[in-house]
């Protein structure tokens, strides 16, 4: 029991009781987040684990030059991972990543199979290649590597421009991939640093359009092992892929570019910016690249030495350290926003303190911590406390005409949110 006196527990309340049942329901609901993901993911390597090495023993038996490896990869469109099969050929040097599903369907054929292999039945051996589960056609397409972007700099009218690593499923950098994203306005122009409409909060863009410009211009550095290479992603709550065209070399300029509108901004919208990062995906086939000649190792043998040469078999390919580089990015641009910011507040308290004045009101404050307010919003300011310090000391005569007229435009203007040219702020300065 709880000891009531230090339990926190008050006299006269009734205490619902946590029961098993209760217990079961939290985990349900905490189900659909990261905790569900990370129990769903350790359930597929239990379960994958044993039939990957029954389906290496059968390669190894029939001599099949096939080798299986479970994989950990990030999966479009979430946080979570998912958990894929490679199929490598030691034939043609080439790598497939199959699914759960997929890979479980094809062990049930190896099965049967191994079993006409044990009989010493030859049928296994007169299959069609397309028949065969430890094949694998080489046009297929395979993932040459991901790149995982951070949007959360949409969420604040911050542009992003950056070059991410490609990484396989090892781990290993596959060449760098060039991308490019830009807010925009509503008529799809980009916006810029002069526009300085950037917003300190990303839930105050609920309710209105976000346009964004991405880019994809260009791959460097991929290897020449891969053909007909391409960049694929799933945005936000699409079903199909987005897609560049199909470039041969080490070196493929893509010049990819879309603009993605989300009208309106909605709080799942903005969940997403800060919470799921982009996958794009380089695709591309293989090129064929048979054993050495004289190479009579047999399938056991040619598993021993890949192993060996391979740092880590169970390969984890994190996304989370690439997003945190544009992320890095993004926080310092907010940085330097804040500080132009207390800038702006520094330079309107000098004001105040030449116009020896011993306030400042809401008003110009909130001005100058707009933020499209800038330099001009610090010219209004001061300005304003210039007059009130001419009024204080009664030198508003016909000599200050001007600058009465001058003092009530700038109070129109403000108040009609209409900001002034710079040449007239600079006449009435």
């Amino acid at each position: 029991g709880i000891n009531a006196e230090y339990g926190g527990l008050k006299a006269g309340i009734s205490y619902h009781r946590f029961t098993h049942h209760d217990a079961m329901s939290e985990l349900q609901h905490l189900g659909q987040g990261e905790e569900k993901g990370e129990a769903l993911l350790q359930e597929d390597l239990a379960e994958l684990g044993p039939m990957i090495g029954e389906a290496n023993a059968m390669s190894c038996a029939m001599d099949k030059k096939v080798m299986f490896q479970v994989v950990v990869m990030p999966e479009q469109g979430k946080q979570r991972k998912t958990v894929m099969v490679s199929l490598h050929s030691f034939l043609t040097s080439c790598t497939f990543l199959l699914s759960r599903d997929e890979f479980i369907s094809r062990k049930y054929k190896m099965e049967e199979m191994y079993q006409q292999f044990v009989a010493g039945d030859s049928v296994w051996q007169d299959l069609a290649k397309e028949e065969d589960p430890f094949h694998e056609d080489t046009s297929r397409e395979t993932r040459v590597g991901t790149v995982s972007i951070s949007l959360k700099s949409l969420g604040y009218l911050f542009e992003q421009e950056q070059t991410f690593t490609i990484t396989n499923y090892q781990g290993a950098a596959k060449g760098e991939l060039r991308v490019e994203y830009y807010p925009c306005k509503v008529d799809g122009s980009v916006i810029t640093e002069e526009d300085d409409v950037f917003v300190d909060d990303p839930d105050s863009l609920v309710g209105q359009p976000l346009q964004f410009l991405l880019k994809i211009p260009y791959a460097r550095g991929v290897s020449r092992r891969y053909e007909n290479v391409y960049c694929r992603y799933r945005y936000f709550m699409d079903t199909e892929y987005t897609e560049t065209g199909k470039i041969t070399g080490p070196n493929p300029d893509f010049n990819f570019s879309v603009q993605h509108l989300c009208k309106p901004v909605t709080d799942q919208f903005i969940e997403y910016l800060e919470n799921t990062t982009l996958l794009i995906e380089v695709m591309g086939t293989q090129v064929v690249q048979p054993p050495k000649e004289g190479d009579c190792r047999s399938t056991k043998q040619l598993m021993s030495s890949n192993i060996l040469s391979t740092s880590n078999p169970l390969s984890l390919m994190d996304p989370e350290k690439q997003a945190m580089m544009s992320e890095l990015e993004s926080a310092k641009r907010r940085a330097t926003k804040q500080q132009d910011k207390l800038i702006r507040v520094q330079e309107l308290l000098e004001s105040a303190k030449k116009a020896q004045s011993d306030s400042i009101s809401v008003a110009d404050l909130e001005r100058v911590l707009e933020s499209n307010a800038g330099a001009m919003g610090i010219a209004v300011a001061a300005f304003k406390l210039k007059v009130d310090r001419a009024k204080r000391e009664g030198k508003l005569f016909k000599t200050t005409a001007k600058a009465v007229t001058a003092n009530k435009e700038v109070e129109e203007t403000a108040a009609a949110d209409v900001p002034l040219q710079t040449s007239k702020a600079c006449e009435i300065l």
